[in-house]
């Protein structure tokens, strides 16, 4: 009743502010100002080429969902828009947690020093991208998502080596006043109740001011049962008790989430814009969002407490405007985001406990009280990110009308991040403990900063009207440190404390004993792309593209351990985009070859099992990417999408890396090497094949505007690990199909609907990995992320 009474309070308090109660179809706001402003009605405008262009003009692989197709989906999270993305994949550990790939290539780590993602994801002109943590932005009053397939290693640099993910926000309009408000009450099956409460206004100030604000609630029920260990077992070594009955619960993954945004917009005159802008988002979920097959379905026990909380804002600047025949842009923006995650490692301690109860002193043995009493080795992991990341562009571009067309600019970008990895064992000695951090086992405290700066030019000719030759250059350099501390009290190990030297202090001071990390990493080069794009006739597009992307070196925490270099890919692509039978059938598509070089994987060290990032040879992806619609007559469409990516390693993978990749080669230190991964193994993470299709119909039903809508979505099997035998060990994610269903009716500016999401239940999973090392602890080590169960949704709004 607590939490519904909460949840009551701050729909109440959004829909009063929003001065009035949104049409269905148009959830996440009005239509962008510019959606006809280059095309007609109904046609879809992008700026995936850093100009306004209408998508079936793009010589590029790329899938745009406007306002309302965001809206139609019910499309709040970004779980919700990637299923309808098939050339993007994602591994999935909770809210906010994804890591995202494009046509196969997955990024496989999640370290404070690892490797940046493979794709750039933006928030309207910045990029927001995070090692293994996707920003999950509320999708309200949204203009576009667009996923562009394919290096953009020109127009938009490091980390858009396999792709880029954009989400587009829509801006003030002084055109006009407009407005919404939504309401939603949901229900998640065999679990709790949620709702949600969004709203916009879009305020003109004057003829050449206006303001838009938005904000939004929203509480998701839990549906992972906190289930009652069995009773009686003992830790081997100091004989204590697992017990968890204190924290028996059901539905315990819940999730709160608040946020909003404003934008100024002024026209400083005839030729000159400004916008300002803030956004930010609140988010607190509680327990895990994965279960364990062995102990049920949705199901899982915990013995600590679990919790994660993601906090986030944004500031933002855009003046545009006129320098002769010339548009120049200045776009800046300051990002933060600090996130906290509290998770039971208690499994690895029991299971570490019991696989070396013969020789208690390698485990066991080690955690003592101030006593000197055996206590259980039973621990928690609380990790804390505080990222920043400030961004500046300049670009200058000609006419769009012209022969010969330029975008050109130069970018600069600092992110940082102050990363806190603690494991925690209550009780334990302070003699036991890091210094300075009581009760702490082993720390990871680092601050790592990444500079990148680049210019860029892009450049299009119409060889004839039909025929366009474009040409890109992007020049970067990067500047990359890391400082900080890892490992053990100097009395538990030879890591850790006994390899420190005087901590560095900054303005970023954390705590921590010493440092034994301080590394630098530092690189230059230039990426390019050359297109051909041919119109034999009106609707018809064929292009070619020779591109290619990269993403930056860096710095290993492993101080013995070298740095890893620039890893460097490219692209050969052949597509279409087609309309046929004036505008009712429109089919586009891709062909396309991916080869990676200096490729950069995640592989255990020769040293105390740490893991380094190495270069460690090549890979490929092929496949083909096509979508199809199809308006048969007024009302009724059908859309189609789908990715067959073949994505593996061109270079045997081994246990310790070596110049030649010979896995027959001892390591560094003389120990025996191991062929991890043959040639032609997949990459983890990643379907070979995704498909989403739906299909709409909308009709008259007495004085009411009517719908009925069927998706459905299917994807086929993914590997947990590029390791061979680990991902034999934990399995695969099964080949999975789920539907979606959804009707409603409007009248005049009210609307209503009913969804009802994953109609099957299907127990599709996100994600599939081990709490500890799988080969010691076996099969029930093994925990699933899975997709939402069967969800249902009533949405009342109104729009004015």
């Amino acid at each position: 009743m607590g939490k519904a009474k909460v949840w009551a309070g701050r729909v109440s308090v959004i829909a009063m502010a929003a001065a009035g109660p949104l049409h269905a179809q148009a959830v996440n706001g009005s239509p962008p100002e510019d959606a006809s402003a280059i095309g007609a009605p109904g046609e879809i405008v992008v700026t995936a080429q850093k100009r306004e262009q209408k998508l079936q003009d793009v010589p590029l692989s790329i899938v745009a969902l406007t306002t309302e197709a965001l809206a139609e989906r019910n499309v709040r999270n970004f779980n919700d828009y990637a299923k309808f993305l098939p050339s993007l994949s994602y591994s999935s550990y909770g809210p906010g947690q994804a890591e995202v790939y494009f046509r196969g290539l997955s990024n496989g780590n999640r370290l404070s020093t690892g490797s940046l993602p493979t794709v750039g994801v933006y928030l309207d002109e910045q990029p927001v991208t995070t090692i293994g943590s996707t920003v999950d932005v509320h999708v309200y009053d949204i203009a576009r998502v667009e996923a562009l397939s394919g290096p953009q290693g020109t127009l938009f640099g490091a980390s858009s080596e396999a792709g880029t993910l954009r989400i587009i926000t829509n801006k003030p309009d002084t055109k006009a006043f407009s407005g919404s408000v939504d309401l939603t009450a949901n229900t998640v099956v065999n679990g709790k109740a949620g709702g949600i409460a969004e709203s916009y206004l879009n305020i003109p100030l004057s003829s050449r001011a206006a303001l838009r604000v938005v904000g939004f609630y929203q509480y998701d029920g839990g549906y992972i049962d906190n289930i009652r260990a069995p009773r009686g077992v003992r830790y081997p070594t100091s004989g204590v008790v697992r017990d968890n009955r204190a924290l028996v619960g059901r539905d315990q993954n819940s999730i709160d989430s608040y946020g909003g945004r404003a934008a100024l917009k002024v026209d400083l005159d005839d030729n000159w814009t400004a916008t300002a802008g803030v956004m930010g988002q609140h988010q607190t979920s509680n327990g895990t969002f994965a279960y364990k097959p062995s102990q049920g379905d949705l199901a899982i026990s915990r013995f600590f407490p679990e919790a994660q909380k993601d906090e986030w804002y944004q500031a933002s600047l855009a003046i545009e405007g006129k320098l002769g025949h010339f548009d120049l842009t200045y776009a800046g923006a300051y990002f933060e985001r600090k996130a906290e995650y509290t998770s039971d490692y208690s499994d690895y301690a029991y299971l570490y406990d019991t696989y070396y109860a013969s020789t208690p002193d390698y485990f066991g043995n080690n955690f003592k009280d101030n006593a000197g009493n055996l206590i259980s080795p039973a621990q928690t992991v609380s990790q804390s990110e505080h990222f920043t990341k400030q961004s500046h562009e300049l670009r200058i571009a000609s006419p769009s009308s012209d022969r010969l067309r330029i975008v050109a600019g130069v970018f600069y970008q600092r992110q940082t991040n102050n990363w806190r990895n603690l494991y925690t064992v209550p009780n334990l000695a302070d003699t036991q403990s890091v210094t300075g951090l009581p009760g702490v086992n082993y720390a990871n405290i680092q601050f790592r900063t990444d500079r990148d700066y680049a210019a860029f030019a892009e450049a299009a000719f119409d060889i004839v009207p039909t025929l366009t030759l474009t040409g890109g250059l992007r020049g970067y350099k990067y500047d990359n440190n890391v400082v900080g501390f890892f490992g053990f009290n100097a009395t538990r190990s030879a890591v850790g404390e006994a390899l420190c030297f005087p901590a560095t202090i900054g303005a970023y001071g954390t705590q921590r004993p010493c440092d034994n990390i301080n590394t630098k990493a530092t690189g230059s080069g230039v990426r390019h792309k050359l297109n051909l794009s041919w119109k034999p006739a009106p609707g018809k597009l064929l292009y070619a593209t020779w591109s290619t992307g990269f993403r930056p070196g860096g710095i290993n925490r492993r101080p013995t351990a070298p740095a890893y270099a620039v890893e460097k890919l490219t692209n050969y692509e052949i597509g279409w985009k087609t309309s046929w039978l004036g505008g009712k059938v429109l089919f586009n598509g891709a062909l396309f070859l991916e080869k990676l070089n200096q490729a950069q994987f995640a592989v255990t060290s020769d040293q105390n099992g740490i893991t380094d990032i190495v270069n460690a040879g090549r890979a490929r992806s092929k496949g083909i990417e096509a979508d199809l619609t199809v308006r048969p007559t007024r009302g009724l469409s059908f859309q189609v999408s789908g990715t067959y990516a073949d994505a593996v390693i061109t270079t045997d993978l081994c246990k310790y890396t070596n110049a030649a990749f010979d896995c027959t080669v001892p390591s560094p230190s003389g120990n025996p090497n191991a062929l991890r991964a043959p040639a032609g193994t997949r990459f983890a993470g990643s379907p070979r094949f995704k498909l989403s299709a739906m299909t709409r119909y909308e009709f008259p039903l007495g004085k009411f505007d009517a719908f009925l809508q069927l998706a459905a979505f299917h994807q086929s099997t993914v590997t947990s690990s590029l390791d061979v035998e680990e991902a034999r060990l934990i399995g695969l994610q099964p080949a999975y199909t789920t539907l979606d269903l959804s009707t409603g009716v409007s009248r005049d500016n009210w609307s209503a609907s009913l969804s009802i999401e994953n109609v099957g239940d299907k127990r599709a999973q996100q994600s599939r990995s081990a709490t500890c090392a799988i080969a010691l602890c076996g099969p029930d080590s093994i925990v699933v992320y899975p997709l939402r169960p069967r969800f249902v949704s009533f949405r009342v709004g109104r729009r004015f």
